[in-house]
């Protein structure tokens, strides 16, 4: 569990303690502040062992949090995080009444524990959550830059919903050049995502520090930033052009997922501008004979895209021999290509 937990109980409910419903619903449903904590303080020492049994309370958590008076909001926030990632169906009704709390609240606690259960929501019940990045956008930028969980918000969302993300531009862009090492690899996934998709970006600010991340010594943070470039390269090639030669440096990493991601950054430059490729030439050809399949299938594809027709004899091998179909058929395109390029 990743928030609230259990930090200020004095007393844990013990695996063998019955989880009463009724009686738990009942101080819920009084109009005594006494009796709804300790219902909800119930709740929160058995929802580790017993999630299922606690789901029925959710209506009434969500009740708590449009009560201003009642004095332990983020206990409740924790609750329906926890719930929400036990059966998010059952919490997704409860997300205009999380966002608006968050919205009147931004800098709470309870918030943080709202935009965890969010984020869950979002990977499974995007629908329920979609409508809201701009208010969830204007919360995020209200609270802390180390706060993860709005950045997660939007890369969840990403998935099946990119284009939605437009409002959140700005804050992404923010959590990146401030905090890349907390918020940069979901906010570049979400960036990457969005530059594919239909929506029109209002700023490519967030290039320059994607571009600062090439070099990252974490891998997944160099990678995203590297497969971010790609995504922005597809739409808009031109704007990835000036990282060519720490895009070009990035080819001789030994990590072989920033290899193959740099050679489709690269690729995709090479669409629009083909000498790209001259100066990444030497080792795009030295990675179609790299160990891992994807390598050499990026290769290709920008050996390709650049037209190199010095690559005709090696792309001509791997056509026909290499162990990989996907490098083949990659190899096979790419022979074509160049062996169209003039003289």
């Amino acid at each position: 569990m990743d928030g609230h937990g259990g930090k200020t109980m004095q007393q844990r409910r013990t695996a063998g303690d019955a989880f009463e419903l009724p009686s738990v619903l009942a101080q819920l449903d009084t109009d005594d502040p006494t009796e709804q904590r300790a219902a909800v303080e119930t709740i929160h020492d058995a929802i580790g062992d017993q999630p299922k049994a606690c789901i029925p309370t959710v209506p009434k958590l969500r009740g708590l949090l449009e009560q201003p008076s009642f004095d332990d909001h983020e206990r409740v926030a924790y609750c329906l995080a926890e719930l929400a990632a036990e059966s998010p169906s059952d919490v997704a009704p409860s997300v205009d009444v999380l966002v608006s709390f968050a919205a009147d609240n931004p800098t709470e606690p309870a918030t943080r524990e709202l935009l965890r259960g969010l984020e869950t929501l979002a990977a499974e019940q995007s629908a329920a959550v979609v409508d809201h990045v701009e208010t969830l956008a204007a919360i995020v930028d209200r609270r802390s830059n180390d706060d993860r969980w709005g950045v997660r918000v939007f890369a969840q969302l990403s998935r099946e919903r990119p284009a939605a993300l437009e409002p959140a531009v700005p804050v992404l862009t923010d959590a990146l050049a401030t905090t890349p090492e907390v918020n940069g690899t979901p906010a570049l996934s979400a960036l990457g995502r969005l530059s594919k998709s239909e929506a029109s970006l209002p700023t490519l600010e967030f290039v320059e520090h994607a571009v600062a991340l090439i070099d990252h010594d974490e891998a997944s943070l160099r990678n995203n930033a590297i497969g971010c470039l790609a995504d922005v390269a597809y739409v808009a090639p031109s704007a990835v052009e000036p990282a060519r030669t720490e895009l070009t440096d990035a080819l001789e990493c030994d990590d072989p997922d920033t290899r193959a991601n740099a050679a489709v950054a690269l690729a995709r430059i090479a669409i629009e501008s083909p000498v790209t490729i001259e100066d990444a030439r030497e080792s795009l050809l030295a990675l179609l004979e790299d160990d891992h399949e994807r390598v050499r299938a990026s290769a290709c594809v920008a050996l390709g895209h650049g037209g190199l027709e010095a690559a005709a004899d090696r792309l001509a091998a791997l056509a026909s021999s290499d162990p990989s179909s996907t490098v083949r058929e990659r190899a096979d395109w790419a022979l074509a290509r160049v062996s169209e390029t003039p003289n």
